[in-house]
């Protein structure tokens, strides 16, 4: 019985850890390729701007955080007209959650005096309706360099699904220009699957090794 037990654990943690790895894996090389994928881009702010919601980086601002130089998305203040309020969405395909999921990502703005510019980031239920989306508090994204920031959700049930999204936000007026690079989604197990696997593991070896003795 023992023995037995000890196989279907090792068993069980190999099929945990199958099901784990990236989900949405996305270095925004073409922005002509997204819509393909899944991804939503839509502008939710004032009327009347003149740029795209977000659209491909350009180099001579700052270069893209991996990849070609201008393989990132960027926004910026001319999203909404003077004196309007920016909301331009980036919304990922959607995604289990069955397992844990981390999404991370990288944001980098670029530096002029007196301007700053604002992201929020959370999840929906898998819908791509903006008032579904859950966000954290916006916050000013860093100058001078790309820097990572990374979300986590847990399991939501077996046929649970989600979306991320980016928000560029806050007045036109003092905004300025950001850009998004690397956005990765990946299953992580449970930590009690991670523990089945390494002692399922474990006892399989010590099986196949009184075995061979």
């Amino acid at each position: 019985m023992m023995k037995k037990a000890l196989l279907v654990l090792a068993f069980s943690g190999v099929a945990a850890s199958a099901q784990a790895g990236a989900l949405i894996n996305e270095g925004f090389d073409n922005l002509g390729d997204l819509a393909g994928k899944g991804w939503v881009i839509d502008n939710a702010g004032t009327p009347g701007g003149s740029t795209p919601a977000w659209y491909q980086g350009d180099q001579s601002i700052f270069p893209a955080q991996e990849g070609a130089a201008n393989s990132y998305l960027a926004s910026n203040y001319n999203n909404a007209p003077v004196g309007g309020e920016l909301s331009s969405w980036l919304i990922t395909p959607e995604f289990s959650t069955a397992m844990n999921v981390i999404v991370s990502f990288w944001l980098r703005a670029d530096a002029l005096a007196g301007y700053s510019d604002q992201i929020a980031f959370g999840f929906s239920n898998g819908s791509t309706s903006l008032t579904d989306f859950t966000l954290e508090p916006a916050f000013t994204v860093p100058t001078g360099e790309w820097t990572l920031y990374k979300a986590h959700i847990g399991p939501q049930g077996a046929d649970s699904t989600a979306r991320f999204a980016l928000q560029y936000t806050g007045p036109a007026d003092a905004a300025n220009y950001v850009g998004v690079d690397t956005l990765a989604v990946n299953a992580v197990p449970e930590p009690a699957s991670m523990l089945i696997l390494a002692g399922g593991l474990a006892a399989l070896t010590a099986a196949r090794r009184r075995r061979s003795n």
